[in-house]
């Protein structure tokens, strides 16, 4: 296996890296330890020859794991223990963001090809992967491009196309069903979620492990919304408020919100200090007004 960064080691996520075992010939998207095996596998097959560094901590794939980790932890994916119950939204979205790499990976020969289990019953979701043939496709186009010298901005994009891809088909599907058995606030905090992958792709958002510990780990609500429960740091309400917002936003905001957005993000001196744009964007204040000035800047540079 190849290394990995000594902070793991600190951290909640490496008790199941260190305790998942390889995957043989069946990978069961129901059981939240195939999951994330898969993770840890595509995780090492793409740096091989040590591209992401010789302990791997510029890996892009590290955020999807560290999602996971989370839904996992916080009761996001319904089920017992590590079972995934195939009615859960969270644990769909993160179908279209592990199985859906891993068909991608296969395609492109950077992992073995395992037969994908079947839900274990019915389910209000559709887990037949014909939907995702464009995703799988984007994926594919992935891992051969890590495969190649293409540079970590440009597979950060690729990435991010592959990830809107899949979660477009998720955003599909969770538009109008049922919240139950979570709370509405639950569902349209998801529905925000997918949404803000838009402004995540324009800025080739880093989602590697130094990227992912310093900024992305204490953002995101420790318990379901709408539970009775502590109160969330100022941080991650502020967070949650933010995406809700974009769940809540007109269609032809979003879209136009969106493009302005992108062209923001045109120039590599705007994704440099993407931080600072996006908390320009979502929470306007006296103390980034330089910082809006100079999205203004951006926005308008020919």
């Amino acid at each position: 296996m190849v290394a990995h960064p000594d902070e793991l080691a600190e951290l909640d996520l490496y008790e199941v890296w260190a305790s998942v075992k390889s995957l043989n010939e069946v990978l069961d998207p129901f059981d939240f330890t195939h999951r994330m095996a898969a993770y840890r596998r595509m995780i090492d097959a793409t740096n091989q020859d040590g591209r992401f560094g010789a302990d791997n901590r510029r890996n892009p794939l590290w955020g999807l794991m560290f999602q996971h980790q989370w839904q996992h932890r916080t009761g996001r994916l319904g089920g017992a223990g590590v079972r995934i119950d195939p009615d859960s939204p969270w644990g769909y979205g993160n179908y279209a963001l592990c199985v859906i790499p891993w068909l991608g990976a296969t395609a492109a020969g950077t992992v073995p090809g395992l037969v994908v289990a079947e839900p274990p019953g019915p389910s209000r979701f559709d887990y037949g992967r014909a939907e995702f043939g464009p995703a799988v496709a984007d994926w594919r186009a992935y891992f051969e491009l890590v495969a190649g010298d293409a540079d970590e901005e440009s597979a950060r994009f690729a990435l991010w196309k592959a990830h809107k891809t899949s979660l477009d088909v998720v955003a599909r599907r969770i538009a109008r069903i049922d919240p139950a058995p979570f709370g509405a606030a639950e569902l349209e905090f998801l529905r925000g979620w997918c949404r803000m992958v838009d402004y995540l792709w324009a800025a080739a958002w880093r989602t590697d492990f130094d990227f992912m510990t310093e900024h992305g780990l204490d953002v995101l609500p420790e318990r379901l919304l709408g539970t009775a429960g502590d109160p969330m740091p100022v941080k991650v309400r502020r967070n949650v408020r933010n995406v809700v917002a974009l769940a809540r936003m007109p269609d032809w905001r979003h879209r136009f919100n969106l493009r302005l957005w992108r062209r923001v993000m045109r120039t590599r001196a705007a994704r440099d200090e993407v931080l600072v744009m996006l908390d320009a964007v979502f929470n306007p204040n006296a103390g980034n007004t330089a910082a809006r000035r100079r999205m203004l800047g951006y926005l308008l540079r020919i």
